[in-house]
């Protein structure tokens, strides 16, 4: 049973190595402001993150630590939450369709 164990034992410890290894510090700056859109030949202020709306795409791999500085430049209070991101047992998973 032991001869087994061992083997076993190795396996994880060399997958959770590799994991380590390959994991990343992925950083991203988020300067959060009020800009003027044109839309449908109008004009619209609304609060973008880095001038764009959707805001910026974040792209990470499983096992990476990402770090997100976010500057609100805006004269609103604001909150900031992830599309696509499967977040096990918690109700606030909030996946693409």
């Amino acid at each position: 049973m032991n001869l087994c164990v061992f083997p076993l034992a190795w396996d994880f410890a060399l997958l959770l190595a590799c994991s380590l290894i390959s994991a990343a510090v992925v950083e991203h700056t988020f300067n959060v402001a009020d800009i003027t859109v044109q839309r449908l030949c109008r004009q619209q202020l609304i609060t973008a993150a880095n001038r764009t709306l959707p805001g910026p795409t974040i792209n990470a791999r499983e096992g990476d630590t990402v770090v997100v500085h976010v500057f609100n430049k805006s004269p609103y209070n604001l909150t900031i939450h992830w599309h696509g991101i499967l977040q096990f047992l918690t109700m606030w998973s909030h996946l693409l369709q």
